[in-house]
């Protein structure tokens, strides 16, 4: 007895302990075959307690059980320990009748990495495109030239999109792309190109910017490696378009010599132009006022980069050339918004 509480105290788990629970998930293992519901389950309980991925293997029968009690926890068990078992187990559910099973398998294929390339291939044959979506999600992880020609050439378009999405496919595979049979994959293909910034010429992208597709994408494109053509695709711009435009200009643009916006401003697309300025500070006064002078811009926009002026209004610049715009004849909502930042002046003065 002494000795038995010594152990205890120093944590030693001799044999007799060792060999008792391997004897515990040893008959676990066994009743899950039991006739018994009840003792089923509590083996399925015990295996999950003891978290042994040794014990993955009993339950590949639960698999094919007719209460789904079973077959969920056999995926739940799976799910937890294929990874660490490696290939096999996933391949024991990738090649199961039942769709649910192959789908719980697909879905662990990431986890494989480079091991499960092979096996990820040949879940791409599989007839659901759930599986083959997952499987091509997992190969993107392992892309070789092999596995490039697999998903590009693939009978789903599902799966071809998924392929454009790697990062760094050739050109001449983005090109193909755009020509694809399957207007989702030349969808993709036209982003993936956009995001890219893929160095091909606008003939090619010209048929995208016709059909209304992604025009401000391929009008910041032209202004890297067309600007000739930003004056053509701005008589495309919708209003959609042009909030779109907006926003990207407040997101990369922090001077007005940016080539983006000065080739805007070369291709009269002013309103972006205006409302990128008008959350400027008085570093771009001079496009400012150029802007609110130049009637190719819309009223509204002028009078708005007047409003916003306000907070301003006792500068002496702000007053010098407002009082030039009141010594011309104006616009009703120019001469309104102008009469305001004068008063707005008058109040500020000492």
């Amino acid at each position: 007895m002494a000795r038995t509480s010594l152990g205890n105290a120093t944590g030693y788990e001799g044999p007799s302990l060792a060999n008792g629970m391997a004897s515990d998930l040893g008959r676990a293992m066994a009743r899950l075959k039991h006739r018994d519901v009840r003792t089923r389950r509590r083996a399925v309980r015990t295996l999950f307690e003891h978290d042994d991925p040794s014990t993955l293997e009993a339950f590949e029968s639960l698999l094919d059980d007719e209460d789904p009690w079973f077959v969920s926890k056999a995926l739940d068990a799976y799910r937890q320990w294929a990874p660490s078992v490696g290939e096999g187990a996933v391949r024991t559910l990738l090649d199961h009748p039942n769709l649910d099973v192959r789908r719980a398998g697909a879905n662990l294929l990431v986890t494989l990495g480079t091991e499960g390339k092979s096996l990820a291939l040949h879940a791409l044959e599989d007839e659901d495109r759930v599986v083959q979506k997952k499987a091509a999600r997992a190969l993107l992880g392992t892309m070789d030239d092999e596995v490039a020609n697999a998903l590009l050439n693939h009978a789903s378009p599902s799966v071809r999109v998924m392929a454009l999405k790697h990062p760094h496919l050739p050109v001449s595979s983005l090109e193909n792309g755009l020509v694809d049979e399957a207007e989702a994959v030349r969808m993709a293909a036209l982003e993936a190109v956009l995001h890219r910034d893929a160095p091909l010429t606008m003939d090619t992208l010209r048929p995208f910017a016709n059909a209304g597709n992604n025009v401000v994408g391929i009008l910041i494109w032209a202004s890297r490696h067309a600007p000739e053509q930003v004056g053509d695709l701005a008589d495309r711009i919708t209003a959609t378009d042009t909030k779109r435009l907006t926003d990207h200009l407040r997101e990369t643009v922090s001077v007005s010599n940016d080539p983006l916006l000065q080739n805007l401003i070369g291709a009269n697309v002013l309103v972006p132009v205006a409302r990128w300025v008008a959350r400027q500070d008085a570093s771009e006064d001079d496009l400012r006022w150029w802007l609110i002078r130049n009637e190719q811009l819309p009223l509204v926009e002028r009078s708005k980069l007047l409003e916003r002026l306000i907070g301003r209004a006792g500068e002496p610049e702000v007053e010098r050339q407002v009082n030039l715009l009141l010594d011309t004849e104006l616009e009703p909502l120019i001469q309104g918004a102008c009469e305001n930042l004068s008063t707005a002046a008058s109040e500020l003065s000492p």
